[in-house]
């Protein structure tokens, strides 16, 4: 096989790589934006429920919804938020830590 014929299979073979990619990047889009919508229904179910614990009478009843004062973990700043805020840390630093994201707190709320 001379230089023309080992640089025209390198050449092929790059080609064959590179629709691998992007093959697995569509993939990969596509379970973006499958995630995307899940987190969009899960952020309307959470808003309706807040709100529905909010015209509640017996506020008693709905402890995780009632507001406090948090630090943002970002910027310093004081945040209101449900009394659930606690539990969203949380998994949002389990899930970073799976993922191999160091100091979750810099990059969440």
């Amino acid at each position: 096989m001379d230089e023309l014929e080992e640089l025209r299979a390198e050449n092929e073979a790059l080609r064959a790589e590179l629709e691998e990619l992007r093959a697995e990047l569509e993939e990969l889009h596509g379970d973006a934006d499958i995630d995307s919508c899940h987190i969009a229904g899960l952020t309307a179910q959470i808003k309706a429920l807040i709100a529905e614990g909010d015209a509640c009478p017996d506020k008693a009843a709905h402890p995780l919804l009632v507001r406090e004062t948090y630090t943002h973990a970002r910027t310093g700043e004081e945040v209101v938020k449900t009394r659930a805020f606690p539990l969203y840390r949380e998994a949002f630093d389990a899930e970073a830590e799976r993922l191999g994201i160091a100091n979750p707190e810099k990059v969440r709320g």
